[in-house]
């Protein structure tokens, strides 16, 4: 597996979050201009049938994807492997890991790798560790075979 190709699979992932949140945004805001009926709620300034709320959610979740894709940006895919650190993929004996943005599992040439966050509980155990060097995460040991 090659890391540029994961990087940017984790870069697609985002941006089709991102396109498909602001379509959704335009969607809402159609929706809204488009009903005859709708009326300003007196309490919260939202629309009736909810608009308001799915339009918050909707633009948190946007806001929230444009911050990860910036934090993506900013992770050094090439440099040096010596240890385990924020844009290195990892193969253990029990998957692959790239430590990055939090995106689960995707998969990239036919392989599957977890993008996770350095705040995660397993990236932190792996990070700074080199090659051949074991740690142990809920009960199960990963043992660190290739770091890219």
């Amino acid at each position: 597996m090659i890391k540029k190709e994961v990087y940017q699979r984790c870069m697609d992932v985002l941006n089709g979050r991102i396109e498909k949140y602001r379509n959704e945004i335009a969607l809402l805001k159609e929706s809204a201009e488009n009903e005859d009926h709708h009326k300003e709620s007196e309490e919260d300034g939202t629309t009736e049938g909810g608009y308001g709320e799915n339009y918050t959610q909707t633009m948190r979740y946007l806001d929230e994807t444009l911050k990860l894709k910036e934090q993506l940006k900013h992770i050094d895919i090439f440099q040096n492997n010596d240890n385990v650190k924020m844009g290195s993929l990892v193969h253990t004996d029990r998957g692959t890991f790239f430590l990055s943005v939090p995106l689960g599992i995707l998969e990239a040439n036919g392989e599957k790798f977890t993008a996770i966050s350095g705040k995660a509980p397993v990236a932190e155990l792996l990070l700074h560790k080199k090659e051949g060097e074991t740690i142990t995460f809920n009960n199960n040991s990963f043992t660190i075979q290739k770091i890219e």
